[in-house]
C-alpha cells in the first residue's frame, strides 16, 4: 500500500496534476521524523551517550502517539504544532546534554521552512486566513530558542561538570555535526521544493478552473461551439467595426433538415451525437478567423469575415461536407443534410434586420427542397 501510494505521489509530482493528500503528508512527516530519531538514537548508542539515546527513543514514542491521534481526527495544523514543539524540546535538551558544536541548532532553521510549508498546506481552501500568523509565531519561537541556547552555551564556558563528557570519544562531535548539518539542509531543500511545487500546482489548477469557467460562459456545453450570448457580443463588435471602418462581414444561418425525424427514429442520444458531429464538421471546415455558434436547437450561425460571394462558397463547402457525413450510432449509419441562408452586412442595418434576412432565406430554402444554400430569395 505504501509503495503504491508513494509511486502515485511521485507521478503527481512529475505531472503537477493535483495536490498531495493532507493525511498522507502528515503521516509521511511523522514517519520521517521517527526514522531520523531512530538513526540519531543509534548514533548516540555508538557514541556511548546513553542519556541522549534514551531521549531519542522516548520523545518520538510520545510524539508519534499524540500525532497519530491528531491525524486520525483530521487535526493537521495541531499535528504540526505538536511536531514543532517536539523539535524545540529535543533541540534544547540535546544542546544542553551534548554541547553547541554538534549543530543540533540547525534543526531550528529547518523547522522555519517546515512551518511555512505545513501551514500553507493546511489552508488549501484559502478560507481560514487567520492561520497566516502561525508560521510567523512558530518561526519566532525557533529563532528565540536558537539565541537562548547560544546564550546558555556562551554564559557557561564549560557547560559540563568535571569528569562528564557528552560522548565516549571527542570525534563523535564532528560526526554529529556532519550528520545534523546534512539532515537539516536536506529537510530545508525538501520543504522548500514542496512549498514551490504546491504553489505551482495551485496556480495550474486555478488556470484550469478559469479556462473551464470561461468555456462555460462562452461555449455551448454540448457542441463546444460559441453560445448565443457570445455570438451576440461578437456581432455587436463587428457591427461597430462596420460603422467605423466599413469592413463587411456575412452571416450564414444553417438548420439541420428533418432533425425531429432523427430524434423520433433513433432517440435523443442519437440526435445529440448528430448535432455534435455537424458542429465538428462545420468547425473543421471554416477558417480560423470565422466564428461558429449554436444559435438555438439545431440551428447554427456562422460569422464569416468575407463578402457574400465568398461566404456562399464557404457555405457550399460546409453543406457538401455534411451531406457526405455519416454518423455511426448503435450499429446504424445516420445521414443528414443542412439548409443555409446567408446575409451580408450593410452599413446602417440593424443586427435584427441582418439576422432576419438570413432567417428568411433559410426558411425559403426549407420550403423549396432543403439541402441547399440560399443567397437570394428568388433563387434556390
Amino acid at each position: 500500500m505504501f509503495q503504491s501510494n508513494f509511486k502515485h505521489y511521485i507521478n503527481e509530482i512529475r505531472n503537477g496534476n493535483s495536490f498531495f493528500d493532507e493525511k498522507w503528508i502528515h503521516r509521511s512527516a511523522v514517519f520521517l521524523f521517527g526514522v531520523l530519531h531512530l538513526l540519531m538514537a543509534l548514533l548516540f548508542l555508538c557514541a556511548a551517550a546513553y542519556a541522549q539515546a534514551a531521549l531519542a527513543v522516548l520523545l518520538p514514542l510520545v510524539y508519534i502517539t499524540i500525532t497519530t491521534k491528531l491525524i486520525k481526527d483530521g487535526r493537521y495544523l495541531a499535528c504540526y504544532m505538536v511536531t514543532h514543539s517536539e523539535i524545540i524540546l529535543a533541540v534544547v535538551i540535546l544542546i544542553l546534554l551534548s554541547g553547541w558544536d554538534c549543530s543540533f541548532d540547525s534543526y531550528l532553521f529547518a523547522s522555519i521552512t517546515a512551518s511555512f510549508y505545513f501551514t500553507f498546506n493546511n489552508n488549501k481552501s484559502g478560507k481560514n486566513t487567520k492561520k497566516s500568523w502561525v508560521p510567523l509565531i512558530l518561526s519566532t519561537i525557533s529563532v528565540l530558542t536558537f539565541f537562548l541556547c547560544w546564550i546558555l552555551c556562551r554564559v557557561f564556558q564549560e557547560p559540563f561538570p568535571d569528569g562528564f563528557a557528552p560522548f565516549g570519544h571527542p570525534e563523535w562531535i564532528n560526526v554529529f555535526y556532519i550528520f545534523n548539518t546534512i539532515v537539516s539542509f536536506g529537510l530545508i531543500v525538501i520543504f522548500s521544493y514542496l512549498f514551490v511545487w504546491e504553489l505551482e500546482s495551485r496556480q495550474k489548477v486555478l488556470t484550469t478552473q478559469n479556462e473551464q469557467l470561461d468555456e462555460l460562459a462562452h461555449k455551448d456545453s454540448l457542441t463546444k461551439l460559441l453560445n448565443r450570448r457570445s455570438m451576440d457580443q461578437m456581432i455587436a463588435l463587428r457591427m461597430q467595426e462596420l460603422k467605423t471602418t466599413g469592413r463587411r462581414f456575412t452571416m450564414i444561418l444553417g438548420d439541420i433538415d428533418d432533425f425531429k425525424r432523427v430524434n423520433d427514429t433513433y432517440g435523443h442520444d442519437a440526435g445529440d451525437l448528430v448535432l455534435v458531429s455537424v458542429a465538428n464538421t462545420i468547425q473543421n471546415t471554416v477558417r480560423s478567423n470565422d466564428a461558429v455558434c449554436r444559435w438555438g436547437g439545431e440551428e447554427i450561425l456562422i460569422l464569416v469575415d468575407d463578402d457574400l460571394d465568398s461566404a456562399y462558397l464557404a457555405a457550399e463547402r460546409i453543406r457538401k461536407s455534411i451531406e457526405q457525413m455519416e454518423v455511426a450510432f448503435e450499429g446504424k449509419k445516420i445521414k443528414v443534410t443542412m439548409t443555409f441562408g446567408i446575409a451580408e452586412s450593410i452599413p446602417g442595418y440593424k443586427i435584427e434586420h441582418l439576422i432576419q434576412q438570413a432567417d428568411d432565406k433559410l426558411y425559403y430554402g426549407k420550403k423549396h427542397g432543403k439541402n441547399q444554400v440560399v443567397k437570394k430569395l428568388e433563387e434556390k
